[in-house]
């Protein structure tokens, strides 16, 4: 494998979790996929803040500030608040990151 192919395949992956990791932010904090992100919160009859209920830019502005938290949160807690689903989802965005590094 030349280093060109290498570059344009590391370059493609990385883009595209780019692109999924801030649909995934926008779509979060948009009230209408709140039965989608906080099903577990609303069927035990939480209430789910955003803050803004109005049409407003900064609710299509993607945010990071949950990545390190996501790193610093147990499994246990993961488990507990958000679902198996969730518990998969942040074992295999670890195990990537991981595996990049090396």
């Amino acid at each position: 494998m030349n280093p060109h192919s290498l570059f344009a395949s590391a370059a493609i992956n990385i883009g595209l979790a780019l692109v999924t990791l801030t649909l995934f932010s926008i779509f979060k904090k948009q009230p209408s996929f709140a039965p989608i992100y906080y099903a577990r919160r609303l069927s035990n009859g939480q209430q789910i803040h955003f803050h803004d209920q109005t049409f407003s830019f900064r609710r299509f502005l993607p945010s990071v500030s949950w990545i390190p938290r996501a790193f610093r949160v147990t499994e246990d807690e993961i488990l507990d608040s958000s679902g198996l689903d969730a518990l998969v989802i942040i074992r295999l965005f670890k195990f990537g990151s991981v595996f990049i590094c090396f």
